[in-house]
């Protein structure tokens, strides 16, 4: 499928191991960095900070350096493939384009929990209801403790 058919990458379309194929696809340059960022996104899934993404794409290329990744990930966003998540102070998030799953941050452990949706839902309902006002959330984390470091404190 052509990435005009597609209102955003689809992780199932595209194996880890064809990640170059992906990159092609949506008229990616094929590097060995790009290839290994994006198969290190395919395999982790879900919503990752870059220190993590940067660990499994070295595994796949050794001495890939972080800012090849962070590069490599804005490239991977203009083209629709990935996104970025901004969580406050914390580090910078990364999810494959098309991934709209709230999530939450710890800011003691830096732990990245998914939100249930339900709540959220009713949120943007309620707001949209009674201020017209239409929440697009997604796009930022939310911030606060996980249930380990509240426990802890």
């Amino acid at each position: 499928m052509k990435p005009d058919q597609r209102s955003a990458f689809d992780r199932r379309s595209w194996p880890p191991e064809e990640a170059e194929e992906a990159l092609r696809a949506y008229g990616c340059r094929v590097t060995q960095p790009r290839i290994a960022v994006l198969q290190a996104l395919l395999e982790l899934g879900g919503t990752v900070d870059a220190a993590t993404l940067t660990e499994r794409a070295q595994r796949l290329v050794p001495g890939i350096h972080e800012a090849t990744v962070y590069r490599t990930v804005n490239t991977l966003t203009e083209v629709g493939i990935a996104s970025h998540v901004h969580a406050g102070h914390g580090p910078s998030l990364v999810r494959l384009g098309g991934e709209r799953q709230l999530v939450a941050v710890c800011d003691s452990c830096g732990k990245i929990e998914d939100v249930p949706t339900e709540p959220i839902e009713a949120l943007v309902e309620s707001m949209e209801t009674t201020t017209g006002f239409r929440l697009q959330p997604g796009h930022f984390a939310l911030e606060g403790m996980c249930a380990r470091c509240a426990q802890q404190s």
